[in-house]
């Protein structure tokens, strides 16, 4: 049945009111006019009517017809917690991995049978779709639960609405308030809400050895420090024992005395080490004796490896003979603590042979162990071809580069840095993606240029006569580009071009350093009119020395608090590490900086370190975000860094029941369900009178049409303005 309505009625009263007090005052002039009545009155109700119709528009006229129709709706809505409280183990899972398990064990096999879409998002304090390989591979490390507004999204964005809406979570929610919108969006759309709770009713009692930190590199006889990092939840964490290990000898034995949770923390060991050798350290945490307290991670272990710095080993692999080596070779020779070994393919089919004979240990080619490629400090390659190594060989490098502290460093021009690289193990360690395009650089002539970053950095200060970017001014151009992708994040570039593309960028890649020049033709600057050879072979030197040094931490910065809140104070201690030869009572002047996350200095301080012994630092935490402390040496040198995020209270892990309460609430006014993970053996008992219901849902839709805005308005509107006109010029009014 069709109804008149305005769609703005407040319009039509104010309007009529504004009309009324214009025709007042309209009247009072037209009866100061030399007009009979009856001509007063016709243009008074000329005028009249054509002010009313106006705002009889204004207040947009509809007809209104509401009908109820079938929705053809096909898809169901899966909203899984990736919260940090679903971090919380249940036994040997988390809540987290229980979700997955269920989802992809129950829940898709009972929605596959009834040939029903899903669409399945993951969320925190946001929302995010999300496909099956990138839920197995979330972390639950959300800082907060907004179960309210992943129902929105879930259930408004999409037209026809959802089926159903199922929630797979421990019902801890932080946020609430979207809460009044999820249940307007759940009632409207007419979605029920499943909710299905995972975890215990109490609340786990959980500690966890999450890492173990240690410099990769250090020198015989210093003393260096081992941070293992651990976290718990729950309330009352018993006292517990936590043991160092060295290659399977215990070394210390250590009391963690009993405490509230949630919390998270560091036990520090200090340790040395005589010999020349690579030792595997482990940090074991012991169960307590009460045995309702869940050990989520008992073991952590770290490669440290002793090494003296007399002597460098530098390897050179190269996919063919080019220039690159021979001055390479030339700069690096100068310093007879640097050692190269090259080690060259003539052809496409032919393996790796020896550049430098006496090298007995390379007579095979590649190393083929970590054993033998840990002689090494640096592993250069140069202009290699995508299959001029193995899977085994790439993943030989991540394992020397990330756990033994090896400095890389990918040297190349288009056909080096090639798509066929692209999602293998060597573009995982490397600061860059590789382009689909390389070769649109190919016939480019372009100069080079240092980044801000790179001008404060150590291995760029090539000249002591000039400044530095004065000295980086001298360079020729070069040709050879490969474009590459984009940038890692947490990269750093060090050179481009005059349009801003890549030339050189580094990373921090595990306890290493991977660092890439994408141009095959670097050593034309050695011989070039416009450069100077002592530049070249000087940045080669610092360059090689940098990537060498990459995993040894001869200055660090710790902090006892890892996640501190605002207001608190952050104690910071820097340690200098004791080399062999180095005086223990020698001392060095430093400057420490914290910035925010917009570089603003928060604080700073200067200090004198004392080699061997630590120096304790605080300062006030004051906001939320994330600081970054850094230690410079003299010249601007970067020493350490260290990321501090400051976050308030950690709410989620606060409270660790599971809370059902909520779960409930969202089903009981949509017409859906709560029910606890562990209740859940056979689903289809109850799954299907949701998936496929016996009525379609209905929903009630107002189609409205204007019921003003058409040919007989108009004309009428038309009307009494020629009319009044018409009136007026016969009455000799205008």
């Amino acid at each position: 049945m069709r109804e008149f309505a305005f769609q703005i009625p407040w319009a039509l009263a104010a309007g009529s009111l504004i009309v009324a007090v214009v025709m007042v005052w309209n009247t009072s002039r037209l009866r100061k006019s030399d007009l009979t009545p009856t001509r007063f009155w016709t243009l008074a109700g000329l005028r009249t009517a054509l002010l009313l119709s106006l705002v009889a528009l204004l207040a947009r006229p509809v007809w209104t017809s509401p009908e109820q129709e079938d929705d053809d709706r096909n898809a169901v809505a899966l909203l899984i917690d990736r919260s940090e409280s679903m971090s919380v183990r249940e036994g040997e899972r988390t809540r987290y991995q229980l979700a997955v398990d269920f989802a992809r064990d129950v829940l898709l096999p009972q929605i596959d049978q009834s040939n029903l879409e899903i669409e399945p998002v993951l969320f925190s304090g946001n929302v995010v779709a999300a496909d099956g390989d990138e839920i197995a591979s979330a972390e639950p490390d959300g800082s907060s639960t907004n179960l309210g507004k992943a129902i929105v999204e879930s259930v408004v964005t999409r037209s026809p609405p959802p089926l159903v809406a199922i929630a797979l979570t421990d019902g801890v929610v932080t946020h609430t308030n979207d809460h009044a919108r999820a249940v307007a969006s759940l009632v409207t759309n007419a979605v029920p809400m499943i909710g299905i709770g995972f975890g215990s009713q109490t609340g786990g009692r959980v500690v966890t050895l999450e890492d173990l930190a240690a410099p990769s590199l250090v020198e015989p006889m210093q003393s260096f420090r081992m941070t293992a990092r651990l976290s718990a939840t729950g309330q009352e964490i018993p006292s517990m024992q936590i043991l160092l290990l060295r290659d399977g000898q215990l070394l210390e034995q250590r009391r963690i005395e009993s405490f509230d949770g949630p919390r998270v923390w560091t036990e520090s060991f200090e340790v040395s080490v005589e010999e020349e050798a690579i030792h595997s350290y482990e940090v074991r945490l012991m169960p307590p004796a009460d045995e309702s307290v869940t050990i989520a991670k008992a073991e952590a272990t770290t490669l440290v490896r002793v090494v003296e710095s007399k002597q460098i080993r530098i390897l050179y692999v190269q996919g063919g003979l080019t220039w690159d080596y021979k001055f390479a070779n030339i700069a690096i020779s100068q310093d007879p603590t640097l050692q190269l070994s090259g080690l060259s393919r003539t052809a496409s089919t032919s393996k790796f042979f020896e550049n430098v004979q006496n090298d007995v240990d390379l007579v095979g080619g590649f190393p083929n162990t970590l054993d033998k490629l840990s002689d090494f400090r640096v592993v250069v390659l140069s202009n290699l071809r995508p299959g001029d190594l193995t899977p085994f060989q790439q993943q030989l490098l991540a394992d020397f580069c990330g756990k033994l502290g090896g400095g890389l460093l990918m040297i190349g021009g288009p056909q080096t840095f090639n798509a066929s690289w692209r999602e293998s193990r060597l573009e995982q360690l490397l600061p860059v993606r590789f382009g689909v395009f390389p070769d649109r650089g190919l016939e480019t002539v372009f100069r080079i240029q240092p980044t801000e970053v790179a001008l404060r950095h150590p291995v760029f200060q090539i000249s002591e006569q000039m400044t530095t970017e004065l000295a980086w001014r001298d360079l020729p151009q070069f040709q050879n580009r490969a474009i590459v992708e984009d940038v890692k994040p947490g990269a750093e570039v060090w050179l481009e071009d005059r349009s801003g593309s890549v030339v050189m960028a580094s990373q921090r890649y595990g306890n290493g350093f991977a660092s890439v020049i994408c141009m095959q033709n670097l050593w034309r600057w050695r011989l070039s009119r416009e450069g100077n050879p002592d530049h070249f072979d000087r940045f080669w030197l610092q360059l090689v020395r940098y990537l060498a040094e990459a995993g040894r931490e001869v200055y660090s910065i710790t902090t006892s608090n890892l996640s501190p809140t605002p207001g608190e104070r952050v104690k910071l201690n820097i340690d200098h590490r004791t080399a062999a030869g180095e005086d223990e009572n020698d001392r060095r002047r430093v400057r420490l900086v914290v910035q925010d996350a917009d570089r603003k200095n928060v604080f700073e301080k200067s200090l004198e370190i004392q080699i061997g012994k630590q120096a304790t630092v605080s300062f006030a935490a004051d906001s939320v975000g994330m600081l970054t402390a850094t230690l410079f040496g003299p010249g601007e040198q970067v020493l350490a860094t260290r990321e501090i995020e400051v976050r308030d209270a950690v709410v989620e892990l606060a409270k660790t029941a599971r809370d059902m309460e909520v779960l409930r609430q969202f089903a009981g006014v949509s017409g859906g369900i709560a029910i606890k993970a562990e209740s859940v053996d056979d689903p289809s008992e109850w799954l299907s009178a949701f998936l496929e219901p016996e009525e379609p849902p209905k929903l009630e839709r107002r189609y409205a049409q204007p019921a003003g805005v058409n040919g007989w308005v108009l004309a009428f509107l038309l009307a009494c303005v020629s009319i009044e006109w018409i009136c007026r010029k016969r009455w000799n009014l205008i």
